[in-house]
């Protein structure tokens, strides 16, 4: 079989694509068509003046050779090639596909459609999954291309598959491995893909609501999942007692913080603690500098995923006449966090110097609200959450991160 260049195939295909998206191939035209490109739709530069002589006449060389067997026509004007129009006949087209290696469209669109309706159908497949394949079929039947190739569609269907039944914590590069065979491929070629099925699903929305960009919503999306980037990990410091499944245990002193995985903090049995007051701080910097007898301090690290929060209520559950403090920015994301740490807890968090005195005392510290900043404390105002110190810091267009007030008071 005769060998074609890439600019020989390149013309072809794209030559194919647009018969097999005319009427004259789905039959809904009586009226012959023609089916053509411009030189410059394969040839980016072939106009332009400054274009490589040796490059365009190797260009025309091959078209010429297309032209010779019958492929195409070239339209010509002062010697140079203004249009490529395609031979069409089904003897042609059969001879292109085998030449490109692809089957006629109507054959690739039922394989496809056999290959995401066996989702659609599987029992055990997560709605999310189901509703991706859904779509794509409808997709194929309303005789469109569907969004992916087929080789991306199965491993972003085993991808995405993998990612909602995973129970435990996986970092990205092990999920690249478990599932594509490559510790980069998930990076490079599939991460942002899955993350935007992800968020268009809506299964999310609740999550993301108060996410100021795309990478934080991902952020919070695979966190959720228990995709991280980095192992994640939660620190205590203060006075008491972790006991685990297997009957080991680890005394917690204020002088000596410790760190423990997420994964380490699901085998707990028992969390015995010995202060007054249990406080979930915002920012690392501030948890190391705080410091007050009586208080036993906790940094969640990252986004307060599900996981988290049932180690919160565990802790809550066995130690439930503590008070339960918040310490975090005087910004709206940290009163979002704040609010989302008591709805998903049903703890009753109280903030821990939070308040307008705090925000006051530091002004000369205080950063200007962002648009986004003021779009949030609106949406807190309208929910009637923290109004005294959203007002504030809407009247005084001033938000203050809380590593001043460790820094200065702690």
């Amino acid at each position: 079989m005769k060998i074609y260049s890439t600019v020989q195939k390149q013309i072809l295909q794209k030559l194919l694509a647009k018969y097999e998206s005319s009427k004259t191939y789905k039959g809904e035209n009586s009226v012959a068509q023609k089916f053509s490109i411009k030189p410059s739709d394969v040839f980016k530069d072939y106009e332009k003046d400054s274009a490589d002589i040796n490059q365009i006449e190797d260009f025309e060389k091959q078209c010429t050779n297309l032209e010779s067997e019958n492929f195409i026509q070239l339209d010509k004007k002062y010697e140079r090639i203004t249009k490529i129009t395609a031979e069409s006949s089904d003897e042609n087209w059969n001879k292109i596909r085998t030449i490109l290696g692809v089957k006629d469209k109507k054959t690739r669109q039922q394989e496809e459609i056999s290959f995401y309706s066996k989702f659609c159908e599987k029992s055990s497949s997560h709605q999310i999954v189901k509703d991706f394949c859904k779509t794509q079929t409808e997709r194929l039947e309303k005789g469109k291309d569907a969004e992916f190739i087929q080789e991306e569609a199965r491993a972003i269907v085993e991808l995405l598959t993998f990612i909602l039944e995973n129970k435990n914590e996986i970092l990205e590069r092990e999920l690249s491995i478990s599932v594509l065979a490559d510790s980069k491929k998930w990076e490079n070629f599939y991460r942002s893909k899955v993350l935007r099925i992800l968020r268009k699903s809506g299964y999310f929305d609740d999550l993301i609501e108060n996410c100021t960009d795309e990478k934080e919503e991902n952020k919070v999306i695979l966190e959720e999942l228990n995709v991280y980037a980095n192992p994640s990990y939660v620190y205590f410091k203060g006075n008491g007692k972790i006991t685990f499944q297997n009957g080991n245990e680890i005394s917690i002193t204020p002088e000596i913080p410790l760190a423990l995985s997420s994964a380490c903090i699901k085998e707990i049995a028992d969390f015995e603690i010995t202060d007054t007051k249990i406080m979930t701080v915002e920012n690392l910097t501030s948890f190391n500098r705080i410091k007050e007898t009586g208080t036993f301090y906790i940094f969640l690290s990252g986004y307060h995923n599900s996981a988290k929060q049932n180690f919160i209520k565990k802790i809550h559950s066995q130690n439930p006449e503590k008070e339960y403090l918040h310490f975090g920015d005087i910004d709206p994301d940290g009163f979002y966090i704040l609010q989302n740490l008591r709805t998903k807890t049903n703890i009753n968090f109280k903030p821990y110097k939070m308040g307008i005195a705090q925000l006051e005392k530091y002004s000369s510290f205080a950063k200007p609200l962002e648009q986004n900043d003021q779009k949030k404390a609106c949406a807190l105002k309208e929910k009637n959450l923290f109004p005294e110190i959203i007002d504030c810091m809407l009247k005084t267009n001033q938000k203050l991160e809380q590593e001043i007030i460790s820094w200065k008071e702690m």
